[in-house]
Order: structure tokens, then C-alpha cells, then sequence
């Protein structure tokens, strides 16, 4: 936007004192702690952040390499090399094999349900456990190698869940999982941090183009709003911080945060409950609706 003529004089209102949200990289331990994302997923050239990271000379020579873009994964994170029982055993690395070519054969399985009619459960937690506790019934091992088989099941599960970016897979509705799109490359991460990459974001815009410290209270619509600096001209929107701080626009791109309520939403958005209820209930997507310059 900053290099489009249409948007001379744009501003990103930042509520913190810092730019990148959840992406925040820690160097007081004595070296680089990801305290939020950790690492590129599906590195190659048609993700946008890996062509950010590698414009800005943030990636090694392996990760820029032609064949570590072009590894097919399957969306599917790599085994590690060693894993542990609660009681400090070591688990068989064949057991774990095992039970990752049972759990990814299932989850590939989710995504043919994409243009059915109709799906044998609603969720893909829901079919992933009812397809699990069939296989569970053919096990024929003692009852101690059978807990551990689910216990490294559910390692799985909770390893799908950051992948999908849920609480539980049950939350994922098992109709659409086939529309995500799963591109090759090696997930790597950044040596000296991933905030260097919205370091390096910022930094290239027009100075005074991000304003820190201004979380926002409430945005006012449709309405008739001035600025001195622009004198003659009539903004439809006034976007109202916290601190009593206000800016007239034309256009508002909201962005909300993840976890925040629904109607703190629609609270954000100057809404009423009964306005907010309504567009819940007739399924508008409220923020973009009002981005869109309604």
C-alpha cells in the first residue's frame, strides 16, 4: 500500500511498543529464544514470507537452496530422532514410525471430504478418533505397548493442533481441511531470529509510517469528520484510540487479533449488541464488509 499512489499518506496504528504481534525473538538467555513463530512452513517460492526472508538476506545457504525448496512434505512436520517416555524410557524409534504413517495416512484421508455432499462426522478430530479406536481394536500387543501406541497418538494430535493453529482438533471442521494448500520446501528457521524479518519489514517503510502505542477503543462510521491538516476535506471514517488520540480516514483495514471475543468485536467495530447479534446471525463477516468501504 505505501508504494501505491492511491494511499499517499497511510498509517498503521500498532496498540504495542512493538512491531510483529506474535512474532517476538528473546536474545537474554545468552542466545535467539523464539518466544512466538519458530520456523518457515513450506519454505519455496510460493510463500510470500520465504521470498520476504530471502529478499532481506535472512536465510542460510541451505535453506536458499533449490533442494531444500523443493522437498515434498506432505504438510507433515519430520520425526525427531529420539523420543522419551514419561517415566524416561526410550521409545522405539519403528513404534514411532509406526504410529505417524497410522496418524498422517488418516489425516490425508480428511482432505477427500473436501467437495462431498456430506461427511461422516463433523470434525476432523472426530474422525480421526473414531478411524484410530477402529485400528486400536486389530492391536494384538500387550496392554502396556498398546497405552504407549496412544500415547504417541496424542503426541500427534497435539502436534496437528499448532500445525492447524487449534486447541483441539475438534474444533476443525472436517469439510474444508481439504482447502489447505501445502506447499514443498524443508520448514527452516531464521539463525539470528524471526523478528529480524518484521525488523526488516518496518524498516522499509516511510518513516512515521507505523504508530506505536495506539490500541485502538472504537472505529465511528458513515459519518462527516475533518482533519487540519487536510482543510476542505470530509472523512467517512474516525478511527478513536485509547488515549483520546483520533484519525479521520476514507478506508480501514481492521485486524483482529487471535482469541479476542467475538463481541469485543463487534464492540471495536462501534456495532451495537443487537446490530452485532444480527450480522452473527445472517453470517456477514462484519470487518470485512466495513473494509470494503461500505
Amino acid at each position: 500500500l505505501c508504494g501505491h499512489s492511491a494511499f499517499p499518506h497511510l498509517r498503521v496504528l500498532e496498540a504495542t511498543a512493538r512491531a510483529g504481534g506474535r512474532i517476538r525473538s528473546e536474545r537474554s538467555f545468552g542466545g535467539v529464544v523464539e518466544v512466538g513463530a519458530h520456523w518457515i512452513h513450506g519454505p519455496s517460492r510460493g510463500n510470500p514470507v520465504f521470498q520476504l526472508a530471502a529478499e532481506y538476506g535472512l536465510l542460510g545457504e541451505k535453506e536458499l537452496s533449490e533442494e531444500n525448496q523443493l522437498v515434498e512434505t506432505g504438510g507433515h512436520v519430520g520425526l525427531p530422532s529420539v523420543s522419551y517416555a514419561s517415566s524416561g524410557a526410550r521409545v522405539s524409534l519403528q513404534l514411532v514410525a509406526e504410529m505417524a504413517t497410522l496418524f498422517y495416512g488418516l489425516i490425508d484421508q480428511t482432505r477427500e471430504f473436501l467437495h462431498a455432499a456430506e461427511t461422516p462426522v463433523p470434525s476432523v478430530g472426530e474422525y480421526l478418533k473414531k478411524e484410530i479406536g477402529q485400528h486400536v481394536t486389530g492391536w494384538t500387543e500387550d496392554e502396556e505397548t498398546r497405552k504407549l501406541k496412544l500415547a504417541v497418538l496424542n503426541s500427534f494430535f497435539n502436534l496437528e493442533c499448532c500445525v492447524s493453529g487449534t486447541h483441539s482438533m475438534d474444533l476443525v471442521a472436517l469439510a474444508p481441511f481439504g482447502e489447505y494448500t501445502v506447499l514443498p520446501g524443508l520448514d527452516c528457521t531464521f539463525s539470528k531470529g524471526y523478528q529480524g524479518l518484521t525488523n526488516c519489514m518496518v524498516a522499509s517503510l516511510p518513516e512515521d509510517t507505523v504508530v506505536f502505542e495506539k490500541p485502538v477503543k472504537t472505529i465511528h462510521w458513515n459519518g462527516s469528520f475533518r482533519e487540519a491538516a487536510f482543510p476542505g476535506e470530509t472523512f467517512p471514517v474516525s478511527v478513536e484510540c485509547e488515549d483520546g488520540d483520533r484519525f479521520p480516514v476514507h478506508h480501514v483495514i481492521v485486524t483482529v487479533p487471535l482469541g479476542l471475543s467475538t463481541f469485543s468485536v463487534g464492540s471495536l467495530l462501534g456495532l451495537s449488541p443487537s446490530s452485532w447479534r444480527l450480522c452473527r446471525m445472517k453470517k456477514y463477516f462484519c470487518v470485512s464488509r466495513k473494509c470494503s468501504g461500505e
